[in-house]
């Protein structure tokens, strides 16, 4: 039987906790949230059969891969199929139905400008049914690379979080001046055979002790731990947890493309980042050149924020939101081809 309870404040710090570091052992985490080892793995064991997943995902930029935002408009009854499909691609992230299910959000990474053609040029335009598309470049990421939301609502001490963060965690870049920006290109980390095994196998369970990921690899499992750890290390992977918000009581969901001034986008992404309502905020391409998904309980909270914190910005120049009906695929971007 599915367990429907309401998590309480303890599940809160445990969804905390695992968001800053998805394969930390329960005997590290009990001791800083005051409970047993065997009530952290309880409570994991619940929120999993409630829809918990943690899963291994490549960062896109730091593998010098592109990732695209498709905005797909749809006939009215062919959304949900068109985005079951793509939902099975693998190199598609999150996709979601908004506008009436005539709207699909997509994220996409693609490897090459032959990859960018053959998704942009071919196989979209010519899939039935689709009536239009726009295909927004991601240019910064400012939060939710790895997402970070459950972290906002402050289930965690400042003393807590910062003893359950990782041992590598680097610390933040200081600023950066705008034209010596332009230098600071970051170095992208190459994968081979072994390590792409390994990333397959992250993908299915984020969690998976190493002898379970040598027998999947056919690797020692000493090296599967050299190579997880430089793979973390870099930045080349991210173990991410996801939980359905609604399981928490954020009820309503909505994508804002938001129209900025140029010179002010590094300034209003970095403000909207720290804002607990916001799971993604990204500089893309396009008209809207920032775009943000925010979580909300309720359609009452979506309208006091874009009034107080959105209306409160005057570089943003438009905005226009679009709530989300269904979310198809959150996490796990690799499946079958």
């Amino acid at each position: 039987m599915t367990d429907t309870s309401t998590p309480d404040r303890l599940d809160h710090q445990l969804l905390h906790a695992l968001q800053l570091d998805g394969r930390a052992q329960f005997r590290r985490i009990a001791p800083v949230l005051e409970v047993s080892e065997h009530t952290v793995a309880r409570r994991y064991r619940r929120l999993r059969g409630t829809g918990l997943h943690i899963v291994g995902e490549p960062d896109a930029e730091r593998l010098g891969r592109t990732r695209w935002l498709l905005r797909l408009r749809c006939v009215p009854d062919a959304a949900l199929s068109i985005a079951e499909a793509l939902a099975r691609r693998p190199d598609t992230g999150y996709i979601s139905l908004a506008s009436g299910g005539t709207e699909l959000h997509c994220t996409i990474h693609t490897g090459s400008a032959k990859e960018d053609e053959e998704v942009l040029l071919r196989v979209l335009p010519r899939t039935p049914r689709v009536t239009s598309f726009d295909a927004h470049c991601f240019l910064r990421t400012f939060c939710g690379n790895p997402p970070r939301w459950y972290t906002k609502l402050g289930a965690l001490t400042a003393e807590q979080h910062a003893a359950l963060l990782p041992p590598y965690t680097p610390e933040p870049a200081p600023p950066v001046p705008p034209l010596a920006a332009l230098g600071t290109v970051q170095q992208t980390v190459e994968l081979d055979a072994a390590d792409h095994m390994l990333v397959d196998a992250l993908a299915r369970d984020g969690r998976a002790g190493l002898p379970e990921l040598a027998t999947e690899t056919g690797l020692s499992p000493s090296s599967v731990r050299r190579r997880l750890e430089r793979l973390r290390e870099t930045g080349a992977i991210r173990v991410n947890v996801d939980f359905p918000p609604v399981r928490l009581g954020y009820r309503k969901r909505a994508m804002l493309w938001l129209r900025v001034a140029p010179g002010a986008l590094q300034r209003v992404g970095e403000t909207l980042s720290a804002h607990p309502q916001t799971d993604l905020v990204a500089a893309t391409t396009g008209p809207s050149n920032l775009i943000a998904t925010v979580i909300c309980r309720n359609a009452t909270e979506l309208y006091l924020y874009l009034n107080h914190h959105i209306g409160a910005l005057p570089d943003i120049q438009s905005v226009e939101t679009a709530p989300v009906i269904r979310e198809v695929k959150r996490l796990t971007p690799r499946g079958p081809a």
